[in-house]
């Protein structure tokens, strides 16, 4: 089976990355492996032109060494001739002619080749990579939550218009020395026939293996990407801003610089050791090819001397054969190995281009207030790639306007069932119906999230807070969050106001508290038009008073919205309608505050080992001693 993917952009263009998949019947297994072939394809749909006349012009660059072999043959056997005979020869100057053009044509096409070579980079980069990220943007969350995948994604976006670019001009580079090669050795041919087999011979092992070199080369690039990665993040604690305070106070920098410093060395010595691998192969092929040329010239010197061979061939092949040993010995396998190299990249692309996405334009669509249940029926759920279930036949119900709370230990599968709410998942057993219907089959626009690890917009306070919604947010409606979520008391204090560009990335931008954060998280959920607001442990660095606070006031500001809250702190699940124990992801216990504690059971125990952390003094909740 072939896959095509054609990716349109506004002008009508066409990018079409075909894929052709191992599971292919009748597909043959050379054919299966020309991955890098969509090199051709995709830089003749963004820059035809462009393409067609570079294809030409490194065409003719592959013709010139044959030409110019014969005709310094031909030029040094008529210079000779007029010598000998002592006549004029005007073929004399109509061969020089030829002889300069063929130097002047080298010389400019190699400067306009590389003109056209940035000419379609740059094309390639105003198509390739907004796509490429479009494409990124849509795939299915569990895509982007697997370690490998990630990796994957990560070296085909790096730079993918020069490395697509770069693949074009390897083909044609790899093109244009095999009819380099073959020029010269139908000259030989014509000379010394089975000289020219003896090269050929020996140089087929050398292109063999520079194609399993250069997928050595990939792969050992695959495995250094996620040390990389690692690498990444500890360059990013020891010189980030954002990390400034507390590498201050802890002075982990000689730590993390020494672990950095491993992790450069574990890269370096992986890479060396495949790169002096490939060396050693690649020279062990040149000191054969340049052995057997060394051997031709041995032999024609008395074919030369016997009149076999004239003297202007004799001295033509000298310089033609010295050029063959450096094209097949060096730059015949160096291509060879980055074709094999570029082979292995479009092969990860295809397989990008080739994972689903999520499909929202198939479902369907349901009106934002149009929310009345979601019911969890038998769900149970693992992790891809593990064998622990964290749901296991879990059953519950939310009805619209009510006020609900998920409460358990760490790892009891809380945040679990709000990923699958949110259709983050969507390989599970059981159903999850909205309003009666797969959720599945629903769009998911009706959530607005808040979770613990909320995200930073390094953009103003305005933007923080309205990038959820779709429309206009008037400055009415901004100021009332704002003042609603007690925003509007950070906002004072910074210099211009909800135009402020937050955190740490920009000269000009002001960073917050962690506390003030969360307000900015929650005044983007409350301003937002969804119908179920989750929150998802989203004060869990506030105190226990202020927590619940905000509570209070968010369950104010969201009167006809149905709310579902994730809390340790038991104190703040109380003003709930209705809470829900989960424990080994399922529920346990199920029923009102005041219900609960009356059963005695599981969530009376964790309210009451809460308490003992606190009593009331003065009217105030503080801490024991």
């Amino acid at each position: 089976m072939t896959l095509s993917y054609v990716i349109l952009n506004n002008s009508g263009n066409a990018i079409e990355l075909v894929c052709a998949l191992s599971k292919a019947k009748g597909m043959t297994k050379y054919m299966k492996k020309l991955y890098v072939l969509n090199a051709v394809k995709i830089v003749f749909k963004v820059d035809s032109a462009a393409a067609s006349l570079f294809f030409v012009l490194r065409f003719l660059q592959a013709l010139v060494p044959g030409l110019q072999t014969v005709l310094i043959a031909a030029f040094v056997d008529q210079v000779t001739l007029t010598k000998t005979m002592g006549i004029q020869n005007k073929k004399i100057l109509l061969l020089l002619f030829f002889l300069v053009a063929l130097v002047a044509y080298r010389w400019s096409s190699k400067s306009l080749t590389e003109l056209l070579e940035q000419h379609m980079e740059i094309r390639l980069r105003a198509e390739l990579k907004p796509q490429l990220v479009e494409k990124i943007s849509c795939l299915k969350y569990e895509d982007m939550e697997n370690g490998a995948m990630r990796d994957k994604i990560s070296r085909v976006n790096t730079n993918i218009e020069v490395q697509v670019r770069q693949a074009y001009s390897s083909l044609l580079s790899l093109l244009e020395l095999m009819i380099k090669v073959v020029g010269i050795l139908v000259i030989m041919f014509s000379q010394v026939w089975w000289l020219s087999f003896a090269i050929l011979a020996v140089s087929i092992p050398c292109f063999r293996a520079a194609m399993k070199s250069g997928a050595e080369n990939y792969d050992a690039r695959a495995e250094v990407t996620r040390a990389e990665r690692i690498n990444e993040y500890y360059n990013e604690m020891l010189k980030n801003r954002e990390y400034v305070d507390e590498r201050t106070l802890f002075g982990y920098q000689q730590e993390y610089r020494e672990k950095y410093l491993q992790q450069y060395e574990k890269v370096r010595k992986h890479t060396t050791k495949v790169r002096l691998k490939w060396f050693l192969k690649m020279k062990a092929g040149s000191m054969a090819v340049i052995l057997i040329s060394a051997f031709f010239l041995a032999v024609t010197i008395p074919l030369t001397l016997s009149g076999r061979i004239s003297f202007g061939m004799f001295m033509a092949l000298t310089g033609a054969v010295f050029g063959i040993a450096q094209n097949m010995s060096w730059d015949l396998t160096y291509s060879i190995d980055r074709t094999a190299w570029y082979n292995q990249y479009f092969k990860d692309l295809s397989e990008v281009f080739a994972l689903e996405e999520s499909k929202d334009s198939e479902r369907k669509m349901m009106e934002i207030g149009s929310f009345s249940t979601l019911e969890f029926q038998n769900v149970s759920f693992k992790y891809p790639g593990t064998e622990h279930n964290i749901l296991n036949n879990l059953s519950f119900q939310i009805q619209a306007g009510k006020k609900y709370a998920l409460v358990g230990a760490n790892g009891a599968g809380k945040t679990t069932i709000i990923k699958l709410m949110n259709g983050l998942y969507q390989e599970y057993e059981g159903k999850i119906l909205i309003n009666g219907e797969d959720i599945r089959k629903l769009d998911k626009s009706f959530f607005s999230n808040v979770f613990q690890d909320f995200a930073r917009y390094p953009v103003s306070v305005r933007e923080n807070v309205t990038i959820g919604r779709k429309d206009n947010v008037s400055e009415i409606e901004l100021e009332k969050i704002l003042n609603e979520t007690g925003v509007c008391q950070a906002v004072e204090k910074l210099k211009d106001g909800v135009e402020t560009v937050l955190g740490k990335t920009k000269a000009d931008s002001q960073d917050l508290s962690g506390g003030e954060w969360q307000k900015i998280a929650l005044a983007r959920c409350a301003l937002s038009k969804e119908p179920v607001r989750i929150l998802d442990e989203p004060t869990s660095s506030m105190d226990p008073i202020y927590e619940s606070e905000i509570y209070e006031k968010f369950q104010q500001i969201s009167q006809g919205k149905t709310v579902l809250l994730i809390s340790h702190r038991l104190s703040s699940v109380k003003m709930s309608d209705f809470i829900f124990v989960i424990e080994d992801g399922t529920v346990a216990e199920a029923g009102c505050h005041s219900a609960l504690m009356k059963k005695n059971g599981l969530y009376k125990q964790m309210y009451e080992e809460q308490a003992k952390w606190y009593v009331e003094e003065g009217g105030k909740t503080v801490h024991e001693a």
